[in-house]
């Protein structure tokens, strides 16, 4: 899919971050926008903020995505007023860090709501039309951390590499239908997650509020714009690439977890050790 002009982009947790440049970037390539997130003010900025560019058409919507309900109604609610969506990205996610015993199941379900079932809603309600429209293309935000494991990120990880599994065999069988699907895998990327994590550490060293700044420090100081990540998906969606790296780290974990996956690990047991002398 190479042209964009007219066409339909239904995107999720675009109300800041990644979803938000994704959202811009199409709609500069002339598409329509249909935005959703659980953030409702955040919607109306981005709104503003695509038709001051030129935007064709912003619809928003807030959205639970771990709501299957919710979920639903957004896609009936789409076909009904735009007729078809063309291109779909299920790029809502949240962050759960810190050591695993000290999660909470409650914790465990925010974590695989948002950034897995989240993924799995999407699919579900909107693949199937996609597949009676003749045609589509779906973008999974995964991470670094859906391709290796990272200590202090267990159900992060776990999520992510849902998401990578799904979008990979999802693509082989789409490629049935002349449907495209890609997993999108940043490394850091300097969006507002940290800020609105759960970390839960059990030293007692520092506040929740000191570890989401000491950890959104390093991320606003290492990460990378997230308008690159979008222009890498706009191009993802232009030649049908499968799985996309983004960031320097999401290639240098892959390739070392790769290579000799018992030394990666080993190297994650140091990292967790360090980890809780720190935190």
């Amino acid at each position: 899919m190479r042209d964009f002009n007219g066409k339909v982009v239904a995107v999720t947790g675009a109300a800041s971050g990644i979803g938000e440049e994704i959202a811009s970037a199409f709609s500069r390539r002339g598409a329509s926008l249909c935005i959703a997130d659980i953030d409702g003010e955040g919607l109306r900025r981005v709104e503003k903020r695509l038709l001051e560019q030129g935007g064709m058409e912003v619809q928003t919507t807030v959205v639970d995505v771990s709501d299957a309900g919710q979920m639903q109604r957004w896609c009936d609610e789409l076909y009904r007023t735009m007729k078809r969506v063309d291109i779909l990205c299920n790029n809502a996610g949240v962050a759960l860090g810190g050591d695993f015993e000290h999660m909470t199941l409650e914790d465990l379900a925010w974590q695989t709501g948002v950034n897995l079932w989240g993924v799995i809603h999407g699919c579900y309600f909107f693949y199937p039309r996609m597949v009676a429209q003749g045609g589509g293309h779906i973008v999974n935000t995964a991470s670094a951390a859906g391709l290796a494991p990272f200590a202090g990120l267990a159900m992060y990880c776990a999520t992510k590499h849902g998401v990578v599994g799904l979008s990979e065999t999802l693509r082989a069988e789409a490629a049935l239908h002349g449907i495209g699907v890609t997993a999108i895998c940043p490394g850091l990327v300097t969006t507002p997650i940290v800020k609105r994590s759960r970390i839960r550490s059990g030293s007692g060293r520092l506040s929740h509020e000191e570890l989401v700044l000491k950890l959104d420090r390093l991320l606003q100081r290492r990460g990378c714009p997230p308008a690159r990540v979008a222009e890498a998906v706009v191009k993802a969606v232009e030649k049908d690439v499968g799985l996309v790296r983004i960031t320097p780290e999401a290639y240098l974990t892959d390739w070392a977890c790769r290579g000799s996956r018992g030394a990666y690990i080993t190297m994650m047991k140091a990292v967790a050790f360090a980890a809780r002398r720190v935190f």
